[in-house]
Formats: structure tokens, C-alpha cells, sequence
């Protein structure tokens, strides 16, 4: 995002989930994380984006100003590629389209970053142990980890 991101971002709860009890982790398709998980992942010194933003509660009061969209700049080659189930676009060879199974080659992750997203499907995100062992610490909420298998 670099200049382009608002220095005073705001984003809204939704009406349509009720609960003002704020989580470590709060998005999907993003990482957005409170200041004590961000600041684990920037220890890591992987290259990334923290992007601040203030939280309005259900009744636009201010909730938190300590989130951030974390965002590892670039992706990472690590899939194995004969054991990973990947769907490629007929039109478009070598692209991918969907991935139905993920498995990592214990080879590429030698060089990998303690945090990064997958080349092939950018919106999902991989965790070395040593980062994982970290963040269990903060004993987080709403964090649900995959253990992904490696060939």
C-alpha cells in the first residue's frame, strides 16, 4: 500500500455479529492482529507492511487503536509440486487456479522466512515452528493454525 494507506484508517465492527469482546486476530483474508502479535511477527524481519487503523465498536465509539493489517511483502516458492493437488488454468498454462491440498517441499522451506504467503495462492499464509512457538506464548484468540504436510 505504501503512501496510498490513510493515516487515519478506520474500520467498523458489523451489526451482524454481536460481541464487543475484542480478539488477537480479527480478519480472514487479511492479518490483522493486535499490537502484541504484530510486534512478534516484526521481530521475525520478515519484509512487511503493519498497517494501523483505529477499530469503531457496533455504535461507532472508538474500540482499540492498537490493530494492524500485517502484510509479508512478496510470496514464496515452496510448494512441492508433484504431491500437492493444484488445479491449473487450461487457458493459461502453468497458472494456477485453485490449490485442494498444500504440501510444502522440505527443500524450498530450507531458505524460508519465518512468515511469508504462497507463491500460486497469495491469501494463504505459513508460519515457521519457531514463529508459532512465539505467538503460543501470548496464548492468542481467535488463531486457528493448519499443520501443513512437507514432502
Amino acid at each position: 500500500m505504501g503512501d496510498k494507506y490513510p493515516p487515519d484508517a478506520v474500520w467498523q465492527m458489523s451489526s451482524k455479529y454481536g460481541g464487543s469482546k475484542l480478539a488477537s486476530l480479527i480478519a480472514s483474508h487479511y492479518v490483522v492482529v493486535e499490537r502484541a502479535l504484530k510486534d512478534v511477527f516484526e521481530r521475525t524481519g520478515v519484509p512487511m507492511e503493519c498497517l494501523n487503523f483505529t477499530l469503531l465498536d457496533h455504535k461507532g465509539q472508538v474500540a482499540s487503536r492498537d490493530y494492524f493489517i500485517i502484510n509479508p511483502l512478496g510470496t514464496f516458492d515452496c510448494l512441492h509440486i508433484e504431491k500437492s493437488e493444484i488445479e491449473y488454468s487450461k487457458e493459461m498454462p502453468g497458472e494456477i487456479i485453485g490449490i485442494d491440498k498444500y504440501v510444502l517441499s522440505t527443500e524450498k522451506l530450507r531458505s524460508a522466512p519465518d512468515f511469508f504467503r504462497i507463491k500460486g495462492d497469495p491469501y494463504v499464509y505459513v508460519l515457521s515452528h519457531t514463529l508459532v512457538d512465539e505467538l503460543r506464548q501470548l496464548n492468542p484468540t481467535n488463531v486457528y493454525l493448519t499443520k501443513l504436510e512437507q514432502a
